[in-house]
C-alpha cells in the first residue's frame, strides 16, 4: 500500500505497548506488498535455498565504522546485529522475547526496578564467557557521554546497574522510563575484557556473542561474517554472509538476476517491476519506513540557528514533489520527528506545514528571522541518488523563495566533522525511521534533547526538554499519547530537524533463496527463519 497525499492513511495505533509502531502497522508481520502475487513463492520450482552456503548481499555503501555504539545506520546495524546479541529480541509480530536473558525481565511494581536473569553458557566469539559483569560494562559504557554512545538517550534514565553473581543484572531507574524494555532489545552487549574505545576498539574488528563472527573487512569492497559454531541459539543457515559494496543501482539488479548475488536491501521503489521482469523477487516494505530530513547547524553564526529562517524553508520545501519525483510516489509528506507510523503520531501535526510550499508563510519567517545572506547558502546531501535528487528539489524551492543555494553530495565520513563542528548550513540525511519506529517513539529523544549524544545538529531548548522527559516516563497510553502530541506540537515550532518526507524501502531477493521474506525491521533479521 503506498501512501497517497489525497487520502493518508490514519496512523493504526496498536493497544499492546509492545507492538511495532510503524507505518501501515495494521499489516504487522512482514507487512510487505509482492509485486509478483507471492513473494519468495513466485515460482514453485525455484532451487532449495539449501544450495546457498556463503549468502551475497549487495549494499550500497559499508558502515563507516564496525563499532557497535558508533552508528546505528542501516549499514551498521546489518552488521552488528548478527554480530552482536542484546538482552532481548524483537520479533516480527512487534513484541519482545527473551534472547540472552534467559526471560523477560522482572519489573518492581514502581517500576523503577528491573532484574534481568541471564541464560547459562554463553560466550563471546573470543571464547570468554558471557557474563552479568559484561552486561555492567555494557551499559556503563553506554552510559558515559564522553564515548558518544547512539544509545546513550536510551541509558539516560539507568542510575546503576549491579552484577548479582555471574546471572542476574539488577537495573535501577531514576523514573519510570515507560520504554526500557524496547531499549533492551537495541543495545548490543559488549565483554568487559575489551578495553572499550569510541570507533577504535571494535572500529575495524568484533567481538560480540551473535550469530555470525567477523571474518574479513576489505575496505571498499566487501564485509564478510563466518557462521559462529558455539552460538547459544538455532544455528543460522548460512556459513558466510557477505556484504558486497555495489554503489549502482542497475549493478546490484544485474548481479541479483544473474546469480552472482542473493539479497539487495536498497531497492529504488520504481525498480520493483524490473526486477520481477527479470525473474526474481521484489517487494516495497510497508513498514520500513525512512525520514528524509534536514540538519539545520546551530552554530551562532550560521542562518539555520534562527528558528524563524529554519520555519522558512519547511515552508517553502515542496515535499509532495519530492514524493513523486524522487520516491515515485512511495512517500508522503512530513513535518515532524515523530513519524508517521509511529505510535502516538499525530495525524494533523505530521501534515502541519503541507504537501505543496506555503510561500505566503516562509516569507513571513524569513523576514521575521531578520537573516540576509551575503553568500550562497549551501547543502549538502549525503551521497544517495535520492537524497541528492531532493536537495536540488530543495535548492529549487529556496530560490523561489529568494535564497541561492549550492548542492553538494559527501559520504557520512566526509560530512562528520562538519556535521559536529556545526560548520555548514543545511546537511539532507535519509534515516531508516524502522530503526527506533518499531520499538517506541522515543527515538525523538535522541535527535532533539539538548544532552543526547546523537542530537548531532546540536539542537537546544529548553521547553523540548522538558516534554521530552514527561514523554518518557508517562504511564498509561492515555497520558503517553498526549505528551508525545505535545513533543510534536513543540516541534512543529522549532524544527530541530527540518522534516522533509517519510518514504517506503523496497528490496529484492534471489528465488533461490526460498523462504526468505524481508524483515519489518531495519535488520536482516528475517535470515533467521530461512531453514
Amino acid at each position: 500500500m503506498f501512501f497517497n497525499r489525497r487520502t493518508p492513511q490514519s496512523a493504526a495505533r496498536p493497544t499492546g505497548r509492545l507492538r511495532l509502531g510503524t507505518a501501515a502497522v495494521a499489516v504487522l508481520g512482514l507487512g510487505v506488498l509482492t509485486a509478483c502475487g507471492g513473494g519468495s513463492g513466485c515460482s514453485s520450482e525455484a532451487p532449495d535455498s539449501t544450495t546457498i552456503k556463503d549468502l551475497v548481499v549487495d549494499v550500497l555503501a559499508e558502515p563507516d565504522s564496525l563499532d557497535p555504539f558508533y552508528r546505528n545506520t542501516a549499514e551498521a546495524q546489518r552488521y552488528y546485529r548478527l554480530v552482536y546479541s542484546s538482552l532481548l529480541q524483537w520479533n516480527e509480530d512487534g513484541t519482545l522475547a527473551p534472547d540472552l536473558a534467559a526471560e523477560l525481565p522482572e519489573v518492581s511494581k514502581d517500576r523503577l526496578t528491573w532484574t534481568v536473569k541471564l541464560r547459562e553458557g554463553v560466550t563471546f566469539h573470543d571464547g570468554s564467557a558471557l557474563t552479568a559483569a559484561d552486561v555492567v560494562h555494557t551499559i556503563e559504557q553506554a552510559k558515559d557521554p564522553e564515548n558518544g554512545a547512539v544509545w546513550l538517550a536510551a541509558m539516560s534514565y539507568v542510575e546503576s546497574a549491579t552484577a548479582q553473581g555471574d546471572d542476574t543484572v539488577v537495573l535501577k531507574l531514576s523514573e519510570p522510563y515507560a520504554y526500557l524494555d524496547g531499549k533492551l532489545a537495541m543495545l548490543p552487549i559488549i565483554s568487559d575484557e575489551d578495553d572499550y574505545k569510541p570507533n577504535a576498539t571494535y572500529a575495524t574488528t568484533g567481538n560480540g556473542s551473535g550469530p555470525y563472527a567477523l571474518a574479513s573487512l576489505k575496505r571498499g569492497d566487501a564485509l564478510t561474517l563466518e557462521r559462529n559454531e558455539d552460538y547459544y541459539g538455532e544455528p543460522m543457515k548460512f556459513e558466510t554472509i557477505t556484504f558486497k559494496v555495489v554503489p549502482e543501482d542497475a549493478s546490484r539488479i544485474a548481479r541479483l538476476t544473474n546469480g552472482d548475488s542473493h539479497i539487495v536491501p536498497d531497492l529504488p521503489t520504481d525498480q520493483v517491476e524490473l526486477v520481477t521482469k527479470r525473474n526474481a523477487n521484489a517487494v516495497t516494505v510497508e513498514s520500513n519506513v525512512s525520514r528524509l530530513f534536514a540538519y539545520p547547524s546551530m552554530k551562532a553564526d550560521r542562518p539555520t540557528s534562527n528558528t524563524d529562517f529554519r520555519l522558512a524553508i519547511a515552508y517553502a520545501v515542496d515535499r509532495q514533489r519530492i514524493v513523486d519525483q524522487v520516491y515515485s510516489g512511495a512517500g508522503r509528506p512530513n513535518s515532524t520527528y515523530l513519524t508517521y507510523g509511529t505510535l502516538h503520531h499525530d495525524e494533523d501535526l505530521g501534515l502541519a506545514f503541507g504537501a505543496e510550499p506555503d510561500l505566503a508563510k516562509a516569507k513571513e519567517h524569513l523576514a521575521a528571522s531578520g537573516v540576509e545572506l551575503d553568500r550562497k547558502f549551501n547543502i549538502i546531501a549525503v551521497n544517495d541518488p535520492q537524497v541528492t535528487s531532493a536537495a536540488t528539489i530543495l535548492q529549487s524551492n529556496l530560490k523561489d523563495l529568494g535564497i541561492e543555494s549550492t548542492v553538494e553530495s559527501q559520504d557520512v565520513a566526509g560530512f562528520y566533522a562538519n556535521l559536529v563542528s556545526g560548520d555548514y548550513d543545511l546537511i539532507l540525511f535519509d534515516a531508516p525511521a524502522s530503526t527506533s519506529t518499531g520499538f517506541a517513539p522515543d527515538y525523538v529523544n535522541g535527535g532533539l534533547n539538548s544532552q543526547a549524544a546523537n542530537n548531532f545538529a546540536k539542537f537546544a531548548d529548553a521547553e523540548m526538554d522538558d516534554l521530552l522527559d514527561v514523554a518518557l516516563t508517562a504511564q498509561g497510553e492515555e497520558a503517553q499519547a498526549e505528551a508525545w502530541r505535545a513533543v510534536q506540537q513543540r516541534d512543529v515550532e522549532t524544527q530541530g530537524n527540518i522534516q522533509l518526507v517519510v518514504s517506503q524501502s523496497s528490496q529484492a531477493w534471489s528465488k533461490q533463496l526460498v523462504g526468505y521474506e524481508p524483515s519489518a525491521l531495519l535488520w536482516l533479521n528475517t535470515l533467521r527463519d530461512v531453514t
